[in-house]
């Protein structure tokens, strides 16, 4: 290949590689808008992308050559055509989620079988067409090349370098700079029109490149015999063995990474993005390895590949182990470093991803010698492996083990790939590389643990009941309720605790109103809100996304099966945005606590614009949201403070009436928004408003203040909203195409 032809080349497919990153990031977003905020929703949409990369690249690579010989059309310009069909889909796949939402209102809650698989449905026919459009990109290029020079045998591992490194570019691109700058959807439009910019270079390949007097011009020189390169000779059964297993593996363990790591790495969306970027930068490092040694006319064994893949993957389990870096098994993770942490994750996977990088194209060039139709039969090998690992991990695995077992057996898969091949591996590297993995083994089934249950044994054992442990598709639940107080946690992570706060969400906008006949909590949490909601003898529905927050309710309250069998009470297992779309009816007041922290990933959901219109929609006459706000006013960084303005501006551009109150623990705030004018009362004429079950429940947890005192301690404290909201700038909302608290680099770094 010229050298203009080859620049060409990668900057398509680099280009190419950065567009299909940005789609996955933002059809994920806008997936869990539509359909759920649930890991099921995360784990078919990667699925279904992975699933249209295979179709593509095994229907692209068996018949490209014959309709490019049938129709007399270059290879380069159907290529061309695809990446015109991809970049319609900026505009189109948004339509359809919206469509598929309003079709999916009437088919249950998020955990149940039907809304399961329906909405697995249509997810997979909203985005498989253009992910197959995707995967026709690898040999549809490969065949241009080979009508251009037919004796190029590396050129999978050419395009997949170039590919690796435009999605490192996409990713950090994306949550970056993309989002923050211009929103989700101008973000789509920017790479749909970078797809036609794709395709116009295609246009222009074929055109320029091909003929016969471009072919004249290529050197003649010898080209790489790749399998000469590989002494020792696998079968092709065992390579699609590898490519199969290492594609299942590497997607799967992605998922138990994230739920593993997710405790100390936070839940905004950087850790997670920045931990994908690590995994994709060590591809491309391993495959520029590989590229540089075929140049060099030798490459790594089999056997030595297989060999340092075993071991490398049990590295995440073993060094982030807290007891090995000294950190002992905590109680919280709070006080660590988020940043740091995430670099020591990043890692620990960088040298088996890097092995990855450097295995998975070297087999493909091996196995195709650069055709097209065993490039794309190969590559939908591996694919198929990264369709099925997330589904197994997700659904079979998961929600009955913890993450650090999920961890070991995909691990040990890795180790099945060595067995198969240690006879034709070294017998120093053979015995050295068993030794290893034994250790590896023992190490990470008897002496590691990881943040997903923070607990030490000896806490466990001080503990008048065990640890309350509940998997399932959504998340990790635990619970306890001990001597130190109650905790609940959600993947390890800290959700909430005994608190008059969540009490007042309740009692303080039901005496507001004091006519309300029923209410809504959205986030049950330990069930707190719920129950004392329910002490004012009104109906009571709650909706929360993971079930097993709901099966910890009788953890915190010995009560809990009375109060889930009052007539009155009603708890739903869904999405809370889901469900006021989806219900019928209206309340007179509704109480919402979103995830901690206000910036963690997914929150602006319940923060959006759009979700405020929604919730006044489901509000009677004089109605009133009751929003909780976890804020400190000890924290002057600028991006918490930037934070909290864009939800109090948010709330209220929708609502005609705000107010807002600092919590009885003096930190946090509640407001309370309504589209009527909320009266002004004394702390003595809420409390009289109060039923004498609401009142006792009130001071359950302040036994030494009366109902009348804690109001008293709540109205003190009533903030001048425009006091807050001084420096009015437009930009500052919430909408669900600009998820402002989720993304704020650059406005922390002040370059906005």
């Amino acid at each position: 290949m010229s050298q203009k032809f080859k620049i060409i080349l990668a900057l398509m497919f680099f280009l190419s590689g950065m567009c299909s990153l940005v789609y996955q990031i933002v059809w994920i977003r806008l997936a869990y808008a539509h359909f759920g905020a649930i890991l099921p929703v995360l784990s078919v949409s990667i699925s279904v992308f992975m699933l249209g990369l295979g179709l593509g690249s095994w229907f692209g690579g068996k018949y490209i050559d014959i309709l490019s010989k049938k129709t007399n059309i270059k290879s380069a310009y159907f290529y061309g055509f695809s990446e015109i069909l991809i970049g319609t889909g900026a505009v189109l796949i948004p339509i359809l989620f919206a469509f598929g939402q309003k079709l999916l209102l009437a088919a249950g809650q998020t955990n149940s079988v039907s809304y399961m698989c329906l909405s697995a449905l249509f997810l997979a026919l909203s985005i498989l067409p253009w992910c197959i459009a995707m995967g026709t990109t690898y040999p549809f290029i490969m065949s241009f090349i080979r009508q251009t020079n037919n004796s190029e045998q590396t050129s999978f591992s050419f395009l997949y370098t170039a590919n690796v490194l435009g999605s490192v570019f996409g990713v950090l691109g994306t949550v970056v700079f993309a989002i923050e700058l211009f929103g989700l959807s101008n973000t789509l439009y920017i790479a749909g029109c970078t797809n036609l910019f794709i395709a116009c270079c295609a246009f222009y390949a074929a055109k320029k490149f091909g003929t016969k007097k471009e072919e004249q011009n290529i050197e003649k020189a010898a080209s790489i015999n790749v399998s000469a390169l590989w002494k020792i000779k696998p079968s092709y059964s065992f390579l699609k063995v590898v490519l199969f297993t290492t594609g299942f593996v590497s997607l799967g363990i992605e998922v138990a990474w994230t739920r593993a790591f997710s405790p100390a790495l936070g839940t905004m969306v950087y850790a997670f993005s920045f931990l994908l970027a690590g995994y994709l930068l060590a591809n491309y490092i391993g495959t520029c390895v590989y590229r540089s040694h075929v140049r060099k006319g030798k490459v790594f064994s089999l056997g030595f590949l297989l060999s340092v893949l075993a071991v490398t993957s049990f590295l995440p389990i073993i060094i982030n182990d807290p007891n090995l870096l000294g950190q002992g098994r905590v109680h919280t993770v709070a006080d660590y470093k988020v940043y740091k942490y995430l670099l020591q994750v990043v890692l620990t996977i960088f040298p088996v991803c890097t092995v990855l990088g450097y295995l998975t194209p070297s087999i493909i060039d091996y196995y195709s010698e650069g055709d097209a139709k065993k490039a794309g039969e190969s590559y939908a090998i591996n694919v198929l492996g990264c369709i099925l690992g997330p589904l197994a991990v997700s659904y079979l695995m998961l929600p009955f083990m913890s993450a650090k077992a999920v961890m070991i057996i995909m691990s040990v898969l890795y180790v099945f790939l060595f067995l198969l091949n240690v006879k034709k591996t070294k017998k120093v590297l053979a015995v050295s590389t068993s030794v290893f993995l034994l250790a590896a083994i023992i190490m990470s089934v008897a002496y590691t643990t990881t943040y997903e249950i923070p607990y030490s044994k000896s806490f466990q054992k001080a503990l008048k009941k065990p640890l309350f442990i509940s998997r399932d598709t959504t998340a990790t639940v635990v619970a306890y309720n001990g001597p130190e107080g109650s905790k609940l946690l959600v993947n390890g992570y800290g959700m909430t605790h005994f608190t008059t706060i969540t009490k007042t969400m309740a009692h303080f906008p039901l005496a507001l109103h004091g006519n309300a006949k029923n209410g809504l909590v959205i986030c049950f949490g330990m069930g707190t809100t719920h129950r004392s909601m329910l002490s004012w003898d009104i109906d009571t529905t709650s909706v929360e996304l993971t079930p097993g927050v709901v099966n910890a309710f009788p953890v915190f309250y010995n009560d809990a099966e009375e109060v889930v069998n009052n007539p009155k009470s009603s708890i739903i297992v869904d999405d809370g945005r889901r469900f006021l779309m989806r219900t019928g009816k209206k309340f007179d007041v509704i109480t919402l606590d979103p995830p901690p922290p206000i910036q963690s990933s997914g929150s602006s959901f319940l923060y959006s614009r759009e979700f405020y219109r929604l919730v006044k929609s489901k509000l009677n006459e004089g109605g009133i949201l009751q929003h909780w706000i976890p804020f400190s006013f000890t924290d002057q960084s600028y991006n918490n403070y930037s934070t909290m303005r864009a939800i109090l501006k948010t709330i209220d551009e929708e609502f005609n009436y705000v107010k807002i109150y600092l919590s009885v623990e003096k930190w946090g705030m509640h407001i309370s928004a309504s589209m009527s004018p909320i009266g002004e009362y004394s702390a003595k004429e809420l409390s009289g408003r109060m039923p004498e079950k609401a009142q006792k429940d009130f001071c359950e947890l302040l036994p030494d203040y009366t109902a009348e005192e804690i109001m008293d301690l709540l109205l003190v404290d009533l903030i001048s909203k425009n006091t807050l909201l001084n420096g009015w700038n437009k930009r500052e909302f919430i909408t669900d195409s600009y998820p402002y608290s989720e993304y704020f680099l650059l406005r922390e770094a002040e370059l906005l």
